[in-house]
């Protein structure tokens, strides 16, 4: 607070001293409202760091749930590569032939969240992707921004991590079918089998695909949405380190079909993949994608996921 201009006409003038009381007391009350606002907002703008969610020991779902800091970012890098039997090729398997990114790429995506305690948060981000990367980059994508709400919590012995979001289309593949956006719910969970290393989880996804215009028959196999179950087994050679495999069960809504309660099936996927947390926050995951039913190097592909969480 600053010094008071009157206090050596107060050390002579007891009249002024009397007068000046009030004006003193309320400049006092004024320095010390001008200090607790200043306090409230450095409250406000401080990153603070919230304790960690002890329901919480999964490394990827710690990974997925993001720093502890009120304010942070998170990085994600994905590289999707060419089969193992011809790593020339550009394009990765699409035996159904549907609307997706079945191009070899490399993507950055960035996203900004904002913490409200130890287990929930609000994200939004977009990123880059690289189109046929070891061909010249033959095109630059913007991935696609996103909105979402993340909660990590445990049900009894079950640790699981839900996202309800939307997003906003901006891949040519889906633009060029009508798509504009997209409402999303994603869902992680994991079982450590009576406290041993191994752990059983299901992970899933369902989502409803937004469009600008009615079907066409050039749109061939879009979909309305999707539901997407990853059934998974896990062991856990450290905190840090695992080994995990995952299949891929997915149903689409065909847009072709007029009942919209009818599902097709597509090709069923595996992963098999190493995971690696260097820290809280960051953690990596390469993997292999296989066709269980067509197992050839020619349908096999090297695929890369990281999460790196930063302030």
């Amino acid at each position: 607070m600053n010094k008071n201009p009157n206090l050596s006409i107060l050390c002579c003038l007891p009249v002024v001293v009397f007068l000046s009381v009030g004006a003193f007391g309320q400049t006092m009350s004024e320095g010390e409202t001008r200090g607790t606002q200043k306090e409230v907002l450095g409250d406000v703008l401080k990153n603070k760091k919230f304790q960690e969610n002890a329901e919480i020991t999964d490394a990827k779902i710690k990974a997925d749930s993001g720093s502890l800091s009120k304010y942070s970012m998170k990085f994600n890098l994905s590289y999707y590569g060419p089969t193992m039997g011809d790593l020339s090729a550009k394009d990765q398997p699409n035996p159904d032939g549907t609307v997706g990114t079945y191009e070899t790429s490399l993507g950055g995506a960035i996203g900004f969240r904002y913490r409200f305690d130890p287990k929930s948060s609000l994200s939004f981000g977009t990123g880059l992707k690289a189109i046929h990367p070891l061909h010249g980059a033959e095109r630059i994508d913007v991935q696609t921004p996103y909105l979402s709400y993340d909660s990590a919590f445990r049900i009894g012995d079950v640790q699981m991590r839900s996202s309800p979001g939307l997003s906003v289309t901006t891949i040519p593949n889906y633009l060029d079918v009508g798509q504009v956006g997209s409402l999303s719910y994603d869902l992680s969970s994991i079982y450590n089998i009576l406290n041993s290393r191994w752990g059983i989880g299901l992970d899933g996804n369902l989502s409803l695909f937004l469009y600008n215009r009615s079907y066409q028959l050039s749109d061939k196999k879009a979909s309305r949405g999707a539901v997407q179950l990853y059934p998974t087994l896990k062991y856990n050679f450290s905190d840090r380190t695992s080994i995990a495999t995952s299949t891929a069960l997915t149903w689409l809504s065909p847009r072709d079909h007029s009942n919209e309660t009818v599902l097709l099936n597509k090709t069923v996927t595996q992963r098999l993949g190493i995971g690696h947390a260097f820290t809280r926050d960051v953690y990596l995951f390469p993997y292999l994608t296989i066709l269980p039913t067509k197992m050839a190097w020619d349908t096999t592909t090297l695929n890369l996921s990281t999460t790196f969480s930063l302030l």
